[in-house]
């Protein structure tokens, strides 16, 4: 009896190896999905706080937009994005709004301080 279980038992392990094989295809473009692109723009026309805050609340609609910085005193709007086609979409935002906005590198402290905003250089 123990001779008639040894077939099913390792035909049940190799079944159970391949496809344990092929989640590990299927999970790593689920993972290539999740990666987000970073952008910063120099925001020429911020008066004040109030300033930023439009903004911030502004872009945060864009869909795609995972998340935004925005600071009066750096004068400048770090967006995370989903999807990098949304940064088109978020910069017309800003700019709908009567803001002038550049292209500029991320700032560093973004990279460490997601929550709190952008450090002033």
């Amino acid at each position: 009896m123990n001779t008639s279980l040894v077939p099913t038992l390792l035909t049940a392990v190799l079944l159970g190896g391949c496809s344990g094989g092929d989640q590990q295809q299927s999970a790593a473009p689920a993972a290539a999905a999740t990666q987000t692109t970073q952008v910063a723009y120099t925001v020429t026309g911020m008066h004040c706080n109030s300033c930023a805050e439009a903004i911030t609340a502004e872009v945060a609609t864009v869909k795609g937009v995972r998340s935004v910085q925005c600071t009066f005193e750096s004068k400048c709007a770090v967006l995370e994005l989903d999807n990098p086609a949304a940064q088109a979409e978020a910069a017309r935002a800003i700019t709908k709004l009567g803001y002038t906005i550049e292209p500029c590198a991320v700032p560093v402290a973004s990279a460490s301080q997601p929550a709190t905003g952008v450090s002033s250089k």
